[in-house]
Order: C-alpha cells, then sequence, then structure tokens
C-alpha cells in the first residue's frame, strides 16, 4: 500500500471577510479628490488645441 504524505498540503485558512468580523484594517485608504474642476466631454479641450475635449485628450 501507498502512503501519501499530507504535511505538504495547503493549509486553508477561514475565507476573508468584510464587515464586523474584517481582520485587516481599511483606514489607510483615502478617497481621491480631484484638484480642478471636471471637463466636459463637449467642452473645448484644455490643451488648446480648439477640438472638442472628447476628440482631443479625451480619447480613451
Amino acid at each position: 500500500m501507498i502512503e501519501i504524505d499530507k504535511t505538504d498540503k495547503k493549509q486553508e485558512g477561514p475565507e476573508h471577510v468584510h464587515g464586523p468580523n474584517c481582520n485587516h484594517s481599511h483606514n489607510d485608504i483615502k478617497p481621491i479628490v480631484r484638484q480642478t474642476p471636471k471637463i466636459g466631454r463637449n467642452e473645448p479641450c484644455s490643451c488648446g488645441s480648439e477640438k472638442k475635449f472628447k476628440k482631443c485628450c479625451g480619447k480613451s
């Protein structure tokens, strides 16, 4: 009979839980705050090309 070594088996811990039983800190995360007002897609581009923002620097 062949013996199977069970010491190499990865130990499974409890699943990660967010909420009242969360076991790590989320205090380090800060929201991103926009420094300048948002440019609308149909407004002139801020680079000075005289194109709409969506046709110039707003292309994705």
